[in-house]
């Protein structure tokens, strides 16, 4: 709609280009600016109208798909009713409860489909006969021995000499005479009850733990290698039991370094367990290793594996868990401070004060580094100059003016807080000036990591840490980490133990 002119009459307005009203603007430009305002109100409606149609037109299209989808569910589920439920009468649909609690999943395949059985072989290539026990292995009693009853056969895969086999263990039939149980003992590498034997199991945790083998590519690889097959889920099975085992084993290595008074390294990498951030903390002396995973990085999981009466010489970096750690003496990193003095170096001006600050950091490092190295080499007058030296150039990089630049403050502070923990090294000749020995063996597991990407569950994370433990200290003992493995397989944890300390 818009505003026109009325004919000039002779009582028209004399202020029509002019009105005071209007504030001094014409009739005619006011005219103007409402019909322009008028039509893009018109533009606006037609727009939305457009819009509107897209919508409707959409909605529709919506629609019609959900009719689709539907009908796709109804044809979906009724070939599947006549699929896999082929004598069962039709089901009539009822409507859906949801439980209060959720109901745990079925284990097996899913309805339908075949479960994997293992066959049962029926050749085998050693028969080995197996006498019946002394005693009873439940209460102890006397056995008495039935040769007129058939004996026992427990058919056992394994791979002998990287071939697969398939051996007959034959137990005579014996019976306890107090608790009136049918009684067997394991004969030469028999896992009683289970089907594949102790070689196998050993192999596969060795191609997991210490190759990186991923838990999927392990059974692959070992019947590509051997022949002899099984799956994934068997595999966690082996390590579930190897695990199991050596749970004494693993206590046992950590009473010895939570109790020694000699250097013991710590230190810890982030792992992944179920897609979330956590820690593998590592303690170590020479002879002894113990992994543990945790989802916490805070000192007290340090302080609690080794406990609060620790009074031995604690080796770790500069981080602040360990600062509340007790301990007799305890030594920084000093390849840590090199590492960021040269990473700092690289961001100052270079011929600065502070470049000039962290090439005096670097020699001090390098200069201790060395003499501890040659330390058994030189004469006790030597000696007595270098430790001085080292001393005195500790003192003078405390009291160096360092207001040219940030980082120089930062890790002269960082100097300071633990002045008294850089030379321990000089007062105890057996402990080392770096941490490397822990770095070492964190670098086996971190490999793990970026092969496996860690574990999905803590009891995985645990399997992981105690097998580690163990191959890791049986090889510091100068044992293979297949002959470990097959030790837990078959021996009680007292004899793994004498066996491991035993050396090679």
């Amino acid at each position: 709609m818009g505003f026109i002119f009325f004919p000039r009459l002779e009582h028209s307005c004399a202020n029509v280009r002019h009105c005071p009203h209007l504030g001094g603007a014409s009739l005619s430009m006011v005219v103007s600016a409402a019909n322009a305002n008028s039509q893009h109100i018109e533009m606006l409606y037609g727009q939305l109208a457009a819009e509107r149609e897209a919508v409707h037109r959409l909605v529709e299209q919506n629609s019609q798909l959900q009719q689709q989808l539907e009908q796709a569910r109804r044809e979906l589920r009724a070939e599947r009713q006549r699929r896999f439920t082929k004598d069962r009468p039709a089901v009539v649909e009822q409507p859906v409860v949801v439980p209060l609690r959720k109901r745990r999943k079925k284990r097996g395949a899913p309805v339908g489909h075949p479960g994997r059985y293992r066959p049962q072989p029926t050749v085998w290539n050693r028969v080995i006969e197996v006498a019946a026990p002394n005693v009873c292995p439940h209460c102890g009693g006397a056995v008495r021995e039935h040769p007129h009853r058939p004996p026992d056969d427990h058919l056992q895969e394994d791979v002998v000499d990287g071939r697969p086999q398939v051996i007959l263990y034959r137990h005579a039939a014996a019976r306890c005479r107090h608790c009136r149980l049918w009684v067997r003992q394991a004969g030469e590498g028999e896992l009683l009850g289970k089907r594949i034997g102790p070689h196998a199991r050993a192999m596969a945790a060795f191609l997991h733990n210490e190759i990186g083998v991923s838990a999927r590519k392990v059974p692959r690889a070992i019947e590509g290698l051997t022949g002899l097959g099984f799956t994934s889920a068997t595999f966690l099975e082996f390590e579930a039991d190897l695990a199991r085992q050596a749970k004494p084993v693993v206590q046992d290595i950590l009473a010895k370094i939570s109790s020694t008074e000699n250097t013991v390294h710590a230190d810890e990498t982030y792992w992944s367990l179920d897609g979330k951030r956590a820690f593998f903390w590592i303690h170590a002396t020479g002879r002894y290793v113990h992994f543990h995973c945790s989802r916490s990085r805070a000192g007290k999981v340090s302080r609690r594996i080794l406990g609060d009466h620790f009074a031995g010489i604690l080796v770790t970096d500069c981080y602040a868990g360990y600062d509340a750690q007790p301990a007799r003496a305890k030594q920084k990193c000093l390849a840590h401070l090199t590492r960021t003095a040269r990473d700092w170096h690289q961001v100052v001006p270079e011929k600065s004060l502070a470049w000039a600050y962290f090439e005096k950091v670097k020699s001090w490092v390098t200069r201790a580094c060395r003499f501890h190295r040659r330390r058994n080499t030189l004469d006790d007058l030597r000696i007595r100059a270098e430790t001085g030296w080292l001393r005195k150039e500790l003192q003078r990089l405390l009291e160096t003016e360092t207001h040219d630049h940030d980082r120089t403050c930062r890790l002269q502070k960082r100097l300071g807080r633990y002045a008294t923990e850089w030379l321990t090294f000089l007062d105890r000749p057996e402990t080392p000036p770096t941490n490397n020995h822990a770095e070492m063996l964190l670098r086996s597991l971190v490999i793990l990591r970026k092969i496996t990407f860690g574990n999905r569950s803590e009891a995985g994370a645990r399997r992981t840490a105690r097998l580690m433990t163990v191959m890791t200290t049986a090889k510091r003992h100068g044992h293979r980490a297949l002959d470990i493995y097959y030790r837990m397989a078959v021996d009680p944890p007292d004899r793994v133990l004498r066996h491991l300390y035993s050396g090679p």
